[in-house]
């Protein structure tokens, strides 16, 4: 394992626990932000820059921001909840578990062995992607850009109606006005 490799998966695990351990929101997906980056990284790092763009692209500069967005739209007030020593100490041991057992199941599947380098080239390569897109998933990738339209049209109907909404003024703060 790499230099880069090795300081990329130490920055997308610390991101990860910082997202899962902060109390504030923002602060998480600001975490969250930090794993995706060093995601894309190892993308890179593997041989996949288009994948890492595209991780960047959709995930940090998509994903991200509209979290972003929510919670600064959203009106929720947070509580503090009385939490149990032993509610954490469960969590983490759910965690751990489950990451064990994945662990566990990626070394026992194995990787494939025996696949020529100009294969995975091939298979990965943006033409065919472009390709696929535009003609197998035509009808597929336009409904998702319907979809992301109707997104934007939302968010903007939704930053209008907060501009219009115009609060009237008491009674009584009218009339000392105009005697």
């Amino acid at each position: 394992m790499g230099g880069m490799t090795g300081l990329l998966m130490a920055l997308a695990v610390a991101g990860a626990l910082l997202a899962v351990s902060l109390k504030n929101v923002l602060h998480a997906i600001f975490g969250l932000a930090v794993t995706l980056l060093a995601v894309a990284g190892l993308f890179v790092v593997l041989g996949s820059p288009f994948v890492g763009t595209m991780q960047v692209l959709i995930y940090v500069g998509g994903i991200t921001v509209a979290m972003v967005f929510a919670v600064m739209l959203s009106t929720v007030v947070q509580t503090h909840q009385a939490e149990s020593p032993w509610r954490r100490a469960g969590a983490a041991f759910v965690a751990v578990g489950f990451a064990v057992g994945v662990g566990l199941v990626i070394i026992g599947a194995g990787l494939p062995k025996g696949l020529a380098p100009a294969l995975i080239e091939d298979a990965w390569s943006v033409r065919q992607l472009g390709t696929s897109l535009l003609g197998d998933y035509n009808v597929v990738f336009e409904v998702l850009s319907v979809v992301l339209l109707l997104a934007i049209i939302g968010a903007i109907v939704i930053s209008r109606r907060e501009e219009d909404v115009v609060t009237p003024a008491p009674a009584a703060a009218v009339e000392e006005t105009h005697p």
